[in-house]
């Protein structure tokens, strides 16, 4: 028979466990909280019918009914329970203040630099979707005296580089702007990289804010440059599309990701290159003129996908 392992206090793990005292670093220990980053496609509104359809992207934010941050907006999201998961806390939290439930969330980030929460210091771990905005209904609830879908739109407006020895460091200058009928809301985010002896650094630094809670104008800076990246090898966009699909669809919900334009010859070129989607025959029951229609490739690798 093997010997249990004892500490140096002679305790087994079994009697280490039963004496322990799960509030021992209550005091000390940071707070654990969830943020929801759900960015979601929209068709424009049009005055025109006969204007072609283009697409935007919003996110959802709550407005703070309490302090600290009153009357600011935030991200949806709050503290994590004991003994409870952080994703179904997240999930919990989402369905609480915004009334959204069943919504698929990909962690994204975690958040611990202290002074990120007036109140204590907070660790936030962050998740991301991208949603169907035609398929989805807000309404506030819990904490949130509101609930709102904002337009989102990110822009470099300074950049620069320089040069180490064994590397360099980039820092690039954002200003991020969500908008809707009643509210404009922005923040100024620096990203600072480095790249030296082959090791790669990232931080981020909150410049500028106008009503925007907490450091949450950073947390969606970050989520939409990953969600940017990610489309061209995951199929996050084909998630929010119809089953079938011209590739001039397709490519204004790129547009709207991506915040910039392509000719549809370019765009093809890329798209096609992913192995992402197949063209399909159009047996009639689809309504696309002369266009090819396309669809998600079923036989798609993942296995590539981080």
């Amino acid at each position: 028979m093997t010997d249990k392992m004892v500490n140096a206090q002679g305790l087994t793990e079994e009697e280490f466990l039963k004496q322990y005292d799960p509030d021992k670093y209550a005091t000390s220990n940071p707070a654990l909280t969830v943020d929801m980053l759900l960015f979601a496609l929209r068709d424009d509104e049009k005055s025109n019918t006969a204007v072609t359809s283009t697409k935007h992207l919003d996110v959802l934010m709550i407005k703070r009914g309490d302090h600290p941050f009153m009357g600011k907006w935030a991200l949806p999201g709050g503290f994590v329970t004991r003994n409870e998961d952080p994703e179904k806390a997240a999930l919990r939290e989402l369905k609480e203040e915004t009334g959204i439930d069943e919504v698929h969330m990909e962690q994204l980030y975690t958040w611990g630099a202290p002074g990120r929460d007036p109140r204590t210091h907070v660790v936030s771990v962050s998740y991301m979707a991208l949603v169907d905005g035609a398929k989805v209904k807000v309404r506030a609830g819990d904490d949130a005296s509101d609930a709102r879908w904002f337009k989102v739109n990110l822009d470099v407006v300074d950049k620069r580089r320089d040069t180490m020895p064994n590397g360099y460091i980039m820092e690039v200058k954002y200003r991020l702007d969500l908008w809707n009928n009643q509210q404009q809301l922005y923040g100024v985010v620096k990203a600072i990289k480095s790249v030296e002896n082959g090791i790669v650094k990232s931080r981020y630094k909150l410049l500028e804010v106008q009503d925007i809670a907490f450091d949450h104008a950073v947390i969606i800076t970050y989520g939409l440059l990953q969600l940017r990246k990610k489309i061209w090898f995951a199929p996050l966009v084909l998630g929010v599309m119809p089953q079938y699909f011209t590739m001039a669809q397709l490519k204004e919900a790129y547009e709207a990701v991506l915040g910039e334009k392509f000719t549809l010859d370019e765009f093809a070129d890329e798209i096609l290159k992913t192995d992402m989607i197949v063209e399909v025959k159009n047996d009639g029951k689809v309504e696309a003129g002369k266009d090819k229609l396309y669809m998600l490739n079923p036989e798609w690798d993942c296995s590539n996908v981080v």
